[in-house]
């Protein structure tokens, strides 16, 4: 809600990295919208990254299952796993397949869920309400069960992720300052509740859970024994599972390359000229998203263990970026943002604000912990290497900035006060001052 906030007063493709730059002052101002944006990025990154390898993964144990025979090879999941991430760079070639994709996403999305809870419901041997409501089980090694409540949102906090990605497709939207904001807060409120069904239906029919909880793909297996059918358990979970990464591929890629793009103009990269391009014919940023794709592609070839680190290290710099500029107003305090007209947190701006930042701090702290203590050679595995991986993820960017970014970052162009262009009410305008006005002229 506080971003959505700040996307209601300045809608642009920077998203976070703008509002960074609009609510900080003095010399922190370029550096931290440079930073946030960095970590943003590499969210987005992540985020795509670990659906495709799942789906890859996902197809990869069905085919072992169903034939025994073939010999997989690493070659052939890295195959499947660049197919679901070139596919989403075609469907934006031409630019009424985008919203029919996602038209059909929501479908897909929505259809799979209700097959998932009848199949599930009516087949699946059920647990009782102690087991739902009150069994704790805790074989972390933590001792504090505090603690491991919170370590237990490690996982469904995924499944919130991506509220963002509408702040960076705003520039492409009909009266942004309007809807964008309501978009961002429903399918908040559309995945929370949805999640929070999920987790009950999926503690109700978990079976033999301790079984899969040890299984290399624990969803094809537990399909598999509910539907008593290899073939239909191991099409059916793929199906479901396979279509929803699909979908938010899609999102994060769309989401990525827009802000990368924004970066561009603003001088954030090497051969930022060159990525700042939209292109004539399919009028998108293709060179950002063509970036985007090769750093995908090449993330996923070292070890197992590596890449899991750098999903792992994702999580914690969506958090950056969601928690500074919201903490940033705090401190300088809410009378700083300029009128709201079409979504003001009014009274209750304070509190969504702390709320928002200290549960991104408490996300940010779960995710730099190791799952399972104490680490041992046995246990290498489950230790949490974030903490590495977003200190390697500051050290490129930090020596671009010192050797050139902080000369030219912002400085010598900047996008949203230039040569940004957005459609409010039909009426084109440009630079974050236009924008406010154009809303607020709406709004009258």
């Amino acid at each position: 809600m506080s971003l959505a906030e700040y996307c209601s007063i300045w809608p642009t493709a920077g998203g976070q990295q703008y509002y960074t730059q609009a609510v900080a002052v003095g010399k922190l101002r370029p550096i931290l919208s440079y930073l946030v944006g960095w970590a943003v990025i590499v969210g987005e990154i992540s985020t795509g990254s670990s659906c495709a390898v799942n789906s890859a993964a996902i197809i990869a144990s069905f085919v072992e299952v169903t034939h025994p025979e073939v010999e997989w090879k690493p070659y052939m999941t890295w195959l499947i796993y660049s197919g679901f991430l070139i596919a989403p760079i075609l469907i934006n070639l031409k630019q009424t397949w985008l919203p029919a994709m996602n038209i059909f996403g929501a479908f897909w999305t929505i259809a799979g869920g209700v097959a998932w809870a009848i199949v599930f419901g009516v087949m699946a041997p059920k647990h009782d309400a102690n087991f739902i409501f009150t069994l704790f089980i805790n074989n972390s090694g933590y001792a504090s069960k505090g603690w491991v409540f919170i370590m237990s949102f490690y996982s469904p906090m995924y499944g919130l992720y991506g509220t963002d990605g509408m702040m960076h497709l705003v520039e492409e939207m009909k009266d942004a300052s309007k809807e964008a904001p309501r978009v961002m807060v429903w399918s908040m409120i559309f995945c929370s509740v949805t999640s929070w069904l999920a987790a009950l239906l999926l503690l109700w029919t978990a079976g033999n859970w301790e079984d899969y909880m040890t299984a290399s793909q624990p969803y094809m297996n537990w399909w598999m024994d509910v539907t008593g059918s290899v073939i239909g358990g191991g099409v059916f979970c793929a199906l479901v599972m396979i279509g929803l990464n699909f979908f938010i591929i899609v999102g994060t890629n769309n989401a990525g390359s827009r802000l990368a793009w924004s970066m561009a103009r603003d001088k954030a990269f090497p051969y930022s000229e060159y990525f700042a391009h939209v292109s004539t014919r399919f009028h998108i940023p293709l060179r950002c998203m063509v970036a985007i794709l090769v750093i995908d592609l090449v993330i996923v070839l070292g070890n197992d263990l590596a890449f899991e680190s750098i999903i792992s290290a994702g999580g914690v710099t969506l958090q950056i970026g969601y928690a500074v500029p919201v903490l940033v107003v705090l401190i300088r305090g809410r009378g700083i943002l300029p009128a709201r007209p079409h979504f003001d947190l009014g009274r209750w701006g304070y509190f969504v604000n702390v709320v928002s930042v200290c549960w991104s701090l408490i996300i940010i702290i779960m995710y730099l912990c190791p799952l399972y203590v104490p680490v041992t050679v046995a246990t290498i595995d489950y230790m949490n290497w974030s903490c590495l991986i977003v200190g390697a993820t500051v050290l490129f960017p930090g020596i671009y900035w010192v050797w050139r970014a902080r000369h030219r970052y912002i400085k010598e162009t900047n996008s949203v006060l230039e040569d940004n262009v957005v459609i409010i009410n039909g009426v084109t305008v440009s630079g974050s001052e236009a924008l406010r006005k154009a809303a607020l002229a709406a709004e009258k």
